[in-house]
This record gives structure tokens, C-alpha cells and sequence, in this order.
């Protein structure tokens, strides 16, 4: 399967947010280029602004070949579809990333997917991972280790000035929903955003925090893979934490 890291590219995308955003990456010492793994951390709302620096801290300042695992709905435009594709990103279907891994790549993974991106009011960093255990699946067929990591800035970037819960929780809409063809187009409301009041985020820095690897090879049954998971969500949560800290001593 063929990736198509534009290295060049992925550096000058990245530059624009960095010179805005001034982002600062701490845990280096738990990315090692030598042995392939996946990262899995929060997704922030658009996933437009944190996703470019993760993927450039790690392909181009670390030499990690990391491939993102991203969201259907970016391939369905052709323009669009050729930009993520420039940033190593490829349809988050399963088989693919099968492929990737028996080919050596690190995985880059959000497991909120397009429902963590698309957060309503009052969700900011907030994980909505939902049953999703497909990536921690696959990361245990490769033996690959997790790198949990916790992305701050993002989700403060922009405030909601319509909430996407005034439709999808409006009656008619979910008589809509009900329509079988129409609620699997809409994913049942998931794919209705909020909309900022503003279009020029706010200049806040960006901190990247990544954590120390964990084998899932000890698995052996759901429960503990459920135990597992819910484990990483509370390392990103209290690495945010931990972040917020940081950044009001700093500013």
C-alpha cells in the first residue's frame, strides 16, 4: 500500500501553525523511530489545527514513518482528499491499517474520530471514544506498543456560537434520523457541527505531551481490554490536566 508523505509539504503547513500557535512537545524520549508503535491521543475540535504538528513533529523531527488513520469523510472531496493524503493520512478503514502495519508504519490514531472533532458546547477535551477497541485490537495482533500523547490548545481555539445540539436534539430533525438512508448519511446527527462565532482562532499556545509506552500483549479478554483503554483515557486526561498547569505558570 502506498503512502504518500510529502515531507516538504507536511513542513510548511505545519510552519504557519507553529509560528501562530508556538507549540511546545514534551516526551521525546518516548518516541523511539527504531521500533514502530501507536499513537493515540485527543482529537481537538476541527482536527485541522493539531493533527499537522503531531504529524510533522514526529515524520520530520524524528524520522517516525506515521501514518494517521483518518476519518471517511475526508476522501469524499478530491481537492481535500489529496492534502490529508500529502500528510501521510489514509482512509481509516481496518484492512488498510493491517496492511500499514505488516509494512512497519507507526499508527497515528484518534479514536474520537469525526465525533470528537465535531464537539458541541461544554465538550472540550472531552474523549468520545464510544465502543471503539478496534485499534487497541489491531495494535496486539502487530505487538505494537500504545504511546498515549494529550494535544492542549485546540479545543479553546474557537468559541461555539451555535450549537450543533439545537438541531440534532430538535424533534422534527430526529423524526429525520429515523429515515434508515438519511440517519446513516447524518450518522445520526454526529456529522452536524457547531459553527464559531468567530473564523480566526484565538492565538493560544499549544502544548503536545507524549507518555510512556505501554505493551498490550497482556491482554488476554474484553474486560481487561476495556480496563486497558479506559487506563489510557485517564493518562490523557490528567496529562491535560498536568498541561494546563504548565501553560498558567508559563503565561
Amino acid at each position: 500500500m502506498q503512502v504518500e508523505h510529502d515531507a516538504k509539504w507536511i513542513k510548511r503547513v505545519s510552519a504557519l501553525s507553529k509560528l501562530y500557535f508556538t507549540p511546545t512537545f514534551l516526551g521525546a524520549e518516548h518516541i523511539d523511530v527504531s521500533k514502530p508503535a501507536m499513537y493515540v491521543g485527543n482529537h481537538t475540535i476541527y482536527g485541522v489545527l493539531d493533527a499537522p504538528m503531531i504529524i510533522d513533529y514526529l515524520f520530520n523531527e524524528h524520522k517516525v514513518a506515521v501514518v494517521s488513520l483518518a476519518d471517511h469523510r475526508h476522501f469524499y472531496l478530491p481537492i481535500w482528499r489529496n492534502i490529508v493524503k500529502k500528510f501521510g493520512a489514509v482512509d481509516g478503514v481496518r484492512e488498510y491499517a493491517r496492511v500499514l502495519m505488516q509494512q512497519g508504519y507507526s499508527i497515528l490514531v484518534f479514536p474520537g474520530g469525526g465525533r470528537e472533532v465535531l464537539k458541541r458546547k461544554g465538550e472540550a477535551y472531552q474523549l468520545i471514544w464510544k465502543e471503539r477497541y478496534g485499534f487497541l485490537k489491531l495494535a496486539q495482533e502487530f505487538d505494537y506498543e500504545i504511546v498515549p500523547f494529550a494535544a492542549l490548545g485546540g479545543d479553546e481555539v474557537f468559541d461555539l456560537g451555535f450549537d450543533a445540539n439545537h438541531i440534532i436534539q430538535n424533534k422534527y430533525f430526529q423524526k429525520l434520523l429515523k429515515i434508515p438512508k438519511l440517519g446513516k448519511l447524518l450518522r445520526n446527527g454526529e456529522v452536524i457541527p457547531s459553527l464559531p462565532s468567530h473564523f480566526i482562532p484565538k492565538r493560544i499556545p499549544f502544548y503536545f505531551q507524549f507518555m510512556p509506552r505501554q505493551s498490550i500483549m497482556q491482554i488476554e479478554n474484553l474486560e481487561q481490554l476495556i480496563n486497558f483503554r479506559s487506563n489510557i483515557q485517564q493518562s490523557i486526561y490528567m496529562a491535560l490536566d498536568e498541561l494546563k498547569q504548565l501553560r498558567s505558570e508559563k503565561h
